[in-house]
């Protein structure tokens, strides 16, 4: 069971991790280029909105980034900035649920481990966010 860095709510994980920030920076062109591949649903066909999860989130501070690339990305092909989105959050019940609403919500601002700040999808318009495992 992971143990959550410093108080709920503070979002220390993701200030003490230099590592997620690399590896993910690594994956977002592969990423990206999955989203220009993935089929489109003809209109009334299915939910309207364009889903993401992340799976293993933590305090959601270190793929934020990567979440807002991939909205604009999909918003880019579909020719739509205001297409709804819906990000899942999934993580242990005992992970920090309140820093990855802090974050994601963009009540604590978040910087990477090279102190560079980074966007907040939500901050994008139109986006839903759904924790499961609270």
């Amino acid at each position: 069971v992971h143990t959550p860095v410093g108080r709920d709510g503070n979002g220390e994980y993701t200030a003490a991790t230099k590592g997620c920030f690399d590896v993910i920076d690594g994956a977002t062109p592969l990423v990206l280029a999955e989203i220009s591949k993935q089929p489109l649903r003809p209109f009334g066909t299915g939910s309207t909105a364009f889903h993401i999860a992340d799976y293993g989130t933590a305090d959601a501070g270190t793929s934020l980034g990567l979440l807002s690339k991939m909205v604009r990305a999909h918003r880019d092909r579909v020719g739509d900035d205001t297409k709804e989105i819906v990000l899942h959050y999934e993580d242990q019940v005992t992970n920090e649920w309140q820093s990855v609403f802090n974050h994601v919500l963009g009540i604590n601002s978040v910087s990477d481990a090279y102190d560079n700040p980074i966007e907040t999808p939500y901050a994008l318009g139109n986006v839903f966010v759904e924790a499961c495992g609270v």
